[in-house]
């Protein structure tokens, strides 16, 4: 069972190919967390995950979920992370709550896939974009073999200071990161509700045709990557940035 949390699309990318490739039931973590569902997961096959690295581990909601999942059928699990550069120590979390869970870690890799946190970089062009992707692809069939063979994986990245990047800079990002009050929507907002649905914590509300953003953001960046209108920013920190969404992988030549 492939299980993917995706906020542009790059993980869902890669949990689509692995599915395709594996002939293995994908599910989506996102509609697990929005609509309230069972933590409950059944598979014969290896569970194998798939998240963003959100500075340098995976995001703190999937790894509670993972925690708190009855991982039944199998008890392999893989980890697998989309990232802009590096993982830091993000391997070294989910090792020991799946140990901690009695289960068999099998190991945890990183993909390198179009960086997509406006907040900091413009985003890539599209050329950029094709060339990552196409770049990732024998990475993905690589894995493929790996997990098909029940064999375990090697994280290849590496990050200089992992433990602190891991442990007090993860700290200090979320700490700092922007307030629901800092979200800005512009007049070229159309109501389509686009953002509403997307939002895996529900965390955004229409009102009087607009969305209004509460205080349980992931910052995912889903509202404001989809918005086809580019009508959400973060008080002018993205409006220059460009906006990304990752197609599903068969859209693209690999």
């Amino acid at each position: 069972m492939i299980l993917f949390f995706s906020g542009t699309g790059n993980s869902k990318y890669v949990a689509g190919f692995l599915a395709d490739h594996l002939d293995d039931e994908v599910v989506s973590l996102n509609n697990i967390l929005k609509y309230h569902r069972s933590f409950d997961f059944t598979s014969v096959k290896p569970f194998v995950f798939v998240a963003p690295i959100y500075c340098y581990r995976y995001p703190l909601i999937i790894e509670n979920l993972i925690q708190r999942a009855n991982l039944l059928g199998s008890s392999e699990v893989y980890c697998l992370a989309t990232m802009g550069l590096n993982s830091g120590n993000a391997d070294k979390y989910l090792a020991k709550i799946v140990k901690e869970k009695g289960m068999t870690f099998k190991g945890f890799q990183g993909i390198l896939m179009p960086d997509n946190y406006i907040l900091s970089d413009k985003m890539l062009e599209s050329k950029e974009i094709t060339y990552v992707l196409k770049k990732a692809t024998p990475v993905l069939k690589n894995l493929v073999v790996s997990i098909a063979k029940h064999q375990e994986i090697q994280k290849e990245d590496k990050t200089a200071f992992s433990f602190i990047k891991s442990s007090l800079l993860n700290k200090e990002f979320l700490k700092h990161l922007p307030k629901s009050k800092e979200f800005t929507v512009s007049s070229s907002c159309i109501g389509c509700t686009l953002c509403e649905q997307l939002c895996p914590t529900n965390n955004i509300t229409m009102v009087n045709n607009r969305p209004v953003f509460s205080t349980n953001c992931l910052y995912c960046f889903s509202c404001l990557q989809h918005c086809p209108k580019k009508a959400i920013d973060i008080k002018g920190k993205t409006e220059n940035k460009g906006r990304y969404v990752c197609p599903n992988y068969q859209e693209k030549p690999l």
